[in-house]
């Protein structure tokens, strides 16, 4: 029978922490150990895996906050080798527009490819890209029949919007095709060796049943950390809350987003530890017994140990040590080190998977929270400076371009989600809203963590997170010992 707090223990002890202490990020030191990195260039493993299914190239995920997460900033994450996952409290509709303008971003292999007749203008051709996002359509005939590609070179530069597709579409003479059968490496020899970029897939009647892209294909030779399924394309993770009871209703929202193609679900609520979790949990898993199920958030082993036995696949760490979460003013939560810490030794028992939520303000943050335990960390204040975050960008009173940094529980993120009535009613706000400057971009960003990881990493030797979770611990520090290390102005 499993004795939580033996576990617990002794993991804690084995990471150099003590059981009757809780502790964050700012109370620990790292010291060093010997190493054999002679340059930190050769520290290139960053991988981690969440689920059997589930590998990412680095352990970053970007929070499923609306101010965060977006089309944007899933495919930007995704494209360094992270996770986004789309905010939960969005209407289906908005959320399921999503899952498919992410599944269609820069993919190998597009299932069903957007198409417009040959007839068409060149305006609605427009409107239609433009509805989703991309920059070519596959030109069809009356039958279903691929006739040409309207790339971005044929109406690039083309004023008259009142044109045929016809009249402008590329492959007029020779449209290159091959049967939806045809393996990625059959594909690449028919791309390579007629310099062509899109290659329509038909069936045996000569139909329109996929489309293999270049960019897609040969995506690893840009991004080799790239998050991406067997098929070439950025992982789609879904989302859904709670509420008071788990209705059918949000069944079929779950129903809805799996017909998407969702790789993983997350079951989101800011106290997952309840029944209404329980019955959630139970209830997907029992319509969708193989979908991969991401649940949060929770503080203690006890928790943990809850949600992995409703089923969970991952469990979330984290109650109020966000930037812009204030839960911790109404007493609950746990210091985050110390949650990750207890939730991890859980996790292990179960041979299951934690995801750290919240609290990190830097790159040795990020390594902390690995030595605890975490297998990924989810942050949004990474995040919401970049410029693919989901808020809008405008100039403050400086002069200085800024977004606003929205915690889900705050005023403004509540008042929101009143006004198009998915809140019955505003609560005592546990976030807040402030303005953040924007910083650059999310390949920046993560290019900084990574940086800072990789100078954490030589100080101890490793060469993987793997090893760094494995061999990393920790030494308590006193308030004069973190002041001593902070940059003094």
């Amino acid at each position: 029978m499993l004795n939580n707090q033996e576990i617990v223990n002794a993991y804690l002890l084995s990471k150099g922490l003590h059981p009757n202490l809780n502790v964050t990020f700012g109370d620990l030191a790292l010291p060093e150990a010997y190493s054999d990195v002679r340059s930190r260039s050769e520290i290139q493993d960053f991988s981690t895996r969440l689920t059997p299914e589930i590998e990412l190239g680095i352990p970053i995920i970007s929070a499923n906050m609306e101010c965060v997460t977006g089309v944007h900033m899933a495919t930007a994450i995704e494209r360094e080798g992270g996770l986004g996952i789309i905010p939960q409290m969005l209407p289906l509709k908005e959320k399921l527009e999503m899952l498919e303008k992410i599944g269609r971003s820069e993919c190998a292999l597009i299932d069903d490819p957007l198409t417009v007749k040959a007839h068409k203008t060149l305006g609605e051709a427009k409107e239609l890209m433009a509805k989703f996002g991309i920059y070519s359509l596959v030109v069809i005939d009356g039958s279903q029949k691929p006739i040409g590609i309207l790339s971005t070179r044929d109406w690039r530069y083309e004023t008259d919007n009142s044109k045929k597709v016809k009249d402008i579409m590329g492959g007029k003479d020779k449209l290159h095709v091959a049967q939806q059968e045809v393996s990625f490496i059959d594909a690449a020899k028919i791309l390579r060796k007629n310099r062509i970029e899109k290659l329509p897939l038909i069936n045996k009647r000569g139909k329109l049943v996929g489309l293999i892209t270049a960019h897609g294909l040969f995506y690893k030779h840009h991004n080799p950390r790239a998050t991406r399924d067997k098929n070439g394309r950025f992982l789609k993770v879904g989302s859904i809350g709670v509420g008071r009871e788990f209705t059918k209703k949000h069944l079929f929202e779950v129903e809805a987003q799996v017909k998407k193609d969702i790789r993983m679900l997350l079951v989101d609520t800011a106290r997952a530890f309840s029944v209404n979790t329980q019955e959630a949990v139970h209830s997907i898993k029992k319509r969708f017994p193989g979908l991969p199920i991401m649940v949060g958030n929770v503080s203690t082993p006890e928790g943990a140990k809850f949600l992995f036995e409703c089923g969970a696949d991952v469990v979330k760490v984290g109650q109020g040590p966000g930037e812009a979460c204030r839960t911790r003013e109404v007493g609950v939560g746990i210091p985050q080190i110390s949650a990750i810490a207890k939730c991890a030794a859980i996790a292990k028992y179960y041979k299951k998977t934690i995801v750290g939520d919240g609290g990190m303000k830097s790159p040795g943050d990020v390594a902390k929270a690995l030595i605890a335990g975490a297998d990924a960390v989810m942050s949004g204040s990474f995040f919401i400076g970049t410029e693919e975050s989901e808020a809008h960008p405008h100039l403050n009173k400086d002069g200085i371009k800024v977004k606003i940094y929205e915690g889900s529980a705050s005023f403004a993120a509540q008042l929101k989600r009143l006004n198009r009535s998915s809140l019955d009613r505003i609560r005592r706000p546990e976030g807040i809203a402030k303005e953040v400057p924007i910083i650059g971009t999310v390949k920046e960003r993560v290019g900084d963590i990574l940086d800072g990881l990789r100078s954490a990493m030589s100080y101890f030797g490793v060469r993987s997170v793997r090893e760094l979770r494995e061999k990393g611990k920790f030494e308590l520090q006193t308030q004069a010992g973190l002041f001593e290390g902070i940059k003094k102005k």
